[in-house]
């Protein structure tokens, strides 16, 4: 089984459920869009992206309590709402931050997956044979393919690229696991039941 730094790379974590749901904005032409009509996203164990969590709200709305509200003030130059927020206190953004964090915790969850099909972005460290389908910035191959690949996409993103200026380390061993990278690329989607 493929490991990087003795951790796993069959431990997943999703927030929300874990069977294949029928997806919004199939279709569209964006990074994040989903790459099928059914399935769900989740994140490696090791590659959490915790900005993520920002749009649940929106992809699953009551699953998280609602932002505190402000008092609207005005429009912004580029004509969104203004608000104020200086009525609330440390203890209600406390309070909020408790409800938030516990809702989150409640749809936290784990799972494990070694063999089947995974949608991801790794496509540029993918043998072309490898590719069982593509949309948009998606491929969708096997586990074992998208575990070699995120191997080597972890190797080249610990150690840096060549982008003209010296931000590479001297040792694949001195750096993060990511490097100087977001993990949004790490994302995955299965349209399989796990």
């Amino acid at each position: 089984m493929k490991t990087l730094k003795g951790k796993s790379l069959t431990t997943f974590v999703r927030f929300g459920g874990v069977h294949p749901k029928k997806q919004k904005g199939f279709g569209a032409d964006t990074y994040h869009s989903p790459p099928a009509s059914r399935g769900f996203y989740a994140l490696p164990m090791i590659a959490q992206e915790f900005f993520l969590l920002g749009s649940m709200d929106k992809f699953q709305p009551g699953t998280i309590p609602k932002p505190l509200k402000g008092k609207l003030i005005g429009e912004w130059e580029d004509g969104k709402p203004k608000y104020d927020y200086s009525h609330l206190t440390k203890e209600d953004w406390d309070n909020h931050a408790k409800r938030r964090k516990k809702a989150l915790s409640v749809k936290r969850k784990q799972f494990y997956r070694i063999r089947g099909n995974v949608w991801h972005h790794l496509g540029d460290y993918v043998e072309r044979n490898e590719v069982i389908a593509t949309h948009g910035s998606w491929v969708k191959t096997s586990m074992a393919a998208w575990r070699d690949a995120f191997v080597k996409m972890s190797l080249i993103q610990r150690y840096g690229e060549d982008c003209g200026f010296d931000f590479r380390t001297k040792s694949v061993n001195e750096s993060r696991l990511f490097g100087m990278y977001s993990k949004d690329h790490c994302e995955v989607f299965f349209d399989e039941k796990v």
